[in-house]
C-alpha cells in the first residue's frame, strides 16, 4: 500500500500553479524562484522539478528529465536522468526514497526514456542508488567529477504496473 493517497503527493512546481492561497507571500515567492531555476534548464515539457510530501508536509524533493544533451557523448540520447534527490534526513530509512524513485521511474518511462542515470555521490548515494538496482556504467561524468550509474526497469517493474493498472 502506498503512504500517500493520490499522486498528488508529487505536485509539479510551475508557474501557474494554482494549489496555494494568495495570503502565501513568501511560500509565492520561493515557488517563484524554484520556477525560475527549473527554467534555466530549459522550459521543455519532459523537465520534473517535484516534492515529495507525507500529509502535506515536504518529505523529499527531485529534479529529472530526459536527457536531450548527453554527457560528452558518453551515453546515448533519450535517457532518463535525475540530476537531484535528496530526502529529508528525518524521513530516510523509512522506504521514502525509495518510493519517490519509483514514482521518478514511472513518470521518466512514461516519458520515453529506455533506462535512467545519476551521479551519486560514493558515501551516501552509491550505497540508495545500488539497492534500488543502479549499477556502476564505468564512465566518468567529467563536470561532476563521479562515476554514472545507470537503471534499466526491470520486467518486474512492467508486470508490477500492469497489475496496479487492473
Amino acid at each position: 500500500t502506498s503512504r500517500w493517497p493520490t499522486i498528488s503527493r508529487w505536485p509539479t512546481i510551475s508557474s501557474n500553479s494554482s494549489s496555494r492561497s494568495k495570503g502565501e507571500e513568501k511560500e509565492e515567492e520561493i515557488i517563484h524562484d524554484l520556477t525560475r531555476r527549473i527554467n534555466i534548464q530549459g522550459n521543455r515539457p519532459n523537465m520534473h522539478f517535484e516534492l515529495a510530501l507525507e500529509n502535506d508536509i515536504p518529505v523529499g524533493i527531485a529534479m529529472f528529465a530526459i536527457d536531450t544533451g548527453t554527457v560528452y557523448g558518453l551515453l546515448e540520447s533519450g535517457y532518463g536522468v535525475i540530476t537531484g534527490f535528496y530526502i529529508c534526513p528525518q524521513y530516510r530509512r523509512k522506504g521514502y526514497g525509495r518510493e519517490f524513485f519509483e514514482h521518478i521511474q514511472s513518470v521518466l518511462i512514461g516519458d520515453g526514456a529506455p533506462k535512467i542515470y545519476l551521479t551519486p555521490d560514493s558515501v551516501t548515494g552509491e550505497p540508495f542508488w545500488i539497492s534500488l538496482g543502479f549499477e556502476n556504467s564505468g564512465k566518468f561524468d567529467p563536470d561532476d567529477k563521479k562515476f554514472i550509474y545507470i537503471y534499466t526497469a526491470s520486467a518486474a517493474y512492467f508486470r508490477k504496473k500492469l497489475f496496479l493498472q487492473r
